[in-house]
């Protein structure tokens, strides 16, 4: 039996509606994808529709930590040996207080850390008075190691962040909600990641290069992530 076009109906019926056109539009302009850049978006695994978007964050969130430590940790080693001491104590502790309880404000935080140091290094890569004795050239190497790995670990970002961008689409009404409530360390990710990427390989560049031409060893880690 078709019921009367009350205008509780119809209101109903207009309200459905627009939350219906919300979707796409929540989607688009709060969660944009990844710029094409060494590989960290296209391709991956797309979860289908309905997969838990929240179990999905953590498993990012815990990738993303774990590469963002790496390189916290690469990049304090780097510091140490170009005689940037009070820079290597930041960027240590940096590693040490991120977990996988991380939130937004705290990869924030983290993100700020990495671009100072990216361009401190740099910086000290580019003074023509920085000497290394036979010790810093061992630290020098081993951090080059370390941040080539580093730079790979983002790399593998790809997969992660694919999965964790099918589970917002995958939802319908649900997801795009989420989108714009629980799921802002994910979204902080997706957008973040490139430009952490961008610094870091930057950073292993310059000092692959200063190796090179000081005849410091170059781990195969480092030329690998290049």
């Amino acid at each position: 039996m078709t019921l009367p076009k009350t205008p509780t109906n119809r209101f109903a019926t207009l309200a459905a509606a627009a939350a219906l056109a919300l979707v796409p539009t929540l989607c688009r302009a709060d969660f944009p994808k990844l710029p094409s850049l060494s590989g960290l978006t296209g391709g991956g695994s797309a979860a289908e529709g309905g997969t838990d978007a929240a179990t999905q964050q953590d498993q990012l969130v815990k990738a993303y930590v774990a590469a963002d430590t790496d390189v916290l940790k690469a990049q304090s080693k780097m510091a140490s040996a170009v005689g940037l001491k009070e820079r290597a104590a930041k960027l240590n502790a940096a590693s040490e207080a991120l977990g996988a309880g991380a939130t937004k404000n705290s990869l924030q935080d983290s993100e700020t850390m990495q671009s100072e140091a990216s361009q401190e290094i740099q910086a000290r890569l580019k003074d023509t008075n920085l000497q290394l004795d036979e010790e810093g050239k061992k630290k020098y190497a081993d951090a080059l190691g370390a941040l080539g790995r580093g730079v790979m670990k983002y790399g593998k970002l790809k997969g992660p962040i694919a999965t964790f961008q099918s589970s917002l689409t995958g939802g319908g009404m649900v997801s795009a909600i989420a989108v714009v409530g629980k799921l802002g360390v994910g979204r902080f990710i997706v957008t973040s990641a490139p430009g952490n990427l961008r610094n870091v390989t930057g950073t292993l560049t310059s000092a692959v290069a200063y190796a090179r031409s000081h005849d410091i060893p170059v781990p195969e880690d480092a030329t690998a992530a290049l």
